[in-house]
Parts: structure tokens; C-alpha cells; sequence
């Protein structure tokens, strides 16, 4: 039978290896494989109630106490995230790049044809574990998850460099930032505050993500400093008790 070849959108990180969703991303991926695709799940162990399936794209053998079960993408569209993590790109697949510049003129190749195995770990499934047989996919349920009820769990690749010292330093600097952009400044300190908040952000990508960056050690690097006449207004906002002019909530009912 020949293979199938079906779109599907799944919500994605706003960047690979990051996680943050703030911007609700989502991407088109394509399955190309069988309309069925057999899982094959190894033999669990003692007490085992969750089992990571894998697939053949040649058909192999089924060991002693494996189980199989059966996915039909057509009649199951919601499971094709999951049927194509497990079944894998083609062999002939090849990644390409576009060049990318960062505000310091650094350049660095993003991958333009990612597939969803550059963004997520195979899936795993429950399993009876008196009988080994397949029992249910991991879906979520709720409300809680990222890609909506009834759709699979998928966990993303992450990686996290910060440092204790730099995630520190940055959430210092974020309210700090916060305090001070309330108001209008003079233009001297407009300036400063402007081009603060610029050494910031790209501090923040370069400890954050620091393979965009050739021959850079995150570690060797300072974090910008605050000009001391903006230290000095925000200590006068702060005690002059105008800090959060807009509350923690921004959305709550004003104090009368």
C-alpha cells in the first residue's frame, strides 16, 4: 500500500529549546508513512505502567511479551503527532538553512525546514500492567495542556545554560526596568534607559541561547551596567512609593 501524506498543526514554543509559548506559535508539519503504522511496545517491566513504543519502517520481529497496536491516521488525525514522531523522517530527508543576524551583527544558520522531531521527545502510552497490552496514548485533558483536550502530551526538547548568578542578574533588571519605564524621563535619561534595556535583551539571547553565538562562552560575559542617574531615580520612585503606579495587576479595580 503506498504511503499516506498528511499536513497537521501542532502549537509550538515560541523557539526551538526555549520554553516560553507567549506567542501562541503553531506550525504545519507532514507525515509521510503508512495510513496504519504498527507500535510496537517492548515487554514491560515489573509494575511497569507506561511503556515508550517504537515503530519498523521494515518489518521486524515482535520478541517475546512485545505487544503491538495498530494506528490508523485517516480515521485518527489527532494521533498524527504522534505516529510521526515514532515513524521518523524519511531517509532521504536533508535539513536546510537560512542565514540569520542578531543585533550584533552575529550570524548564525536557523534550520528552515524543521520537522516535529526537531521540536519534541517521542511520545510514551499506558500499558495494563497485568496483561502488557496497550491501554491508552498520553492525551491531554483539562484545559491545562499546550496543545488543547484530546490531543497528545508532547514534551519539548529544552535546554536551560542560565546560571544561577545570570538568571538572577536578569530578573533584577527586568523590575528594575519595569519601575523606571512608568514614567517619562528626562531626555538624557530616555536615552540611557533606552539603550539599557537594549545591552539587556541582548545579554538575555546571548547567556540564553548560547549556540547562536561562535566561540563565545556565556560564563565570560558581563552584564551590562546601569547608569548610576538611572539607579538614582529609581531609588526616588521607590521612595516616594510610586513603584507599581499600575499594581501588580493591571486588570484589577482601581483603590478609590
Amino acid at each position: 500500500m503506498a504511503d499516506v501524506v498528511i499536513e497537521y498543526t501542532v502549537n509550538v514554543p515560541n523557539e526551538q529549546f526555549i520554553d516560553d509559548w507567549s506567542d501562541n506559535r503553531t506550525m504545519t508539519f507532514t507525515y509521510r508513512g503508512p495510513e496504519v503504522c504498527k507500535m510496537t511496545i517492548p515487554a514491560p517491566g515489573a509494575d511497569q505502567t507506561v511503556a515508550s513504543p517504537y515503530t519498523q519502517k521494515l518489518d521486524g520481529p515482535v520478541y517475546d511479551n512485545e505487544r503491538t497496536v495498530d494506528v490508523n491516521v485517516t480515521d485518527n488525525p489527532e494521533l498524527l503527532p504522534i505516529v510521526d514522531l515514532l515513524y521518523g523522517r524519511p531517509y532521504e530527508f536533508e535539513a536546510t538553512f537560512d542565514d540569520e543576524t542578531l543585533d550584533d551583527g552575529t550570524v548564525y544558520k536557523v534550520q528552515n525546514n524543521t520537522t516535529i522531531h526537531d521540536w519534541f521527545w517521542p511520545v510514551n502510552c499506558d500499558i495494563d500492567a497485568d496483561t502488557g497490552e496497550f491501554a491508552n496514548w498520553h492525551l491531554e485533558s483539562g484545559g491545562t495542556g499546550r496543545q488543547g483536550d484530546g490531543k497528545p502530551v508532547l514534551v519539548p526538547f529544552l535546554r536551560d545554560p542560565l546560571s544561577p548568578k545570570m538568571r538572577t542578574y536578569i530578573a533584577k533588571a527586568d523590575m528594575f526596568v519595569e519601575v523606571v519605564d512608568q514614567f517619562e524621563l528626562p531626555d538624557a535619561e530616555e536615552a540611557q534607559l533606552t539603550a539599557y534595556k537594549a545591552a539587556l535583551e541582548l545579554y538575555r539571547v546571548k547567556v540564553a541561547t548560547p549556540w547562536k553565538f561562535e566561540n563565545q562562552n556565556p560564563f565570560e560575559l558581563e552584564a551590562p551596567k546601569i547608569p548610576m542617574e538611572l539607579v538614582t531615580r529609581h531609588r526616588e520612585i521607590t521612595e516616594a512609593g510610586l513603584s507599581a503606579m499600575q499594581g501588580t495587576d493591571p486588570n484589577a479595580t482601581p483603590i478609590e
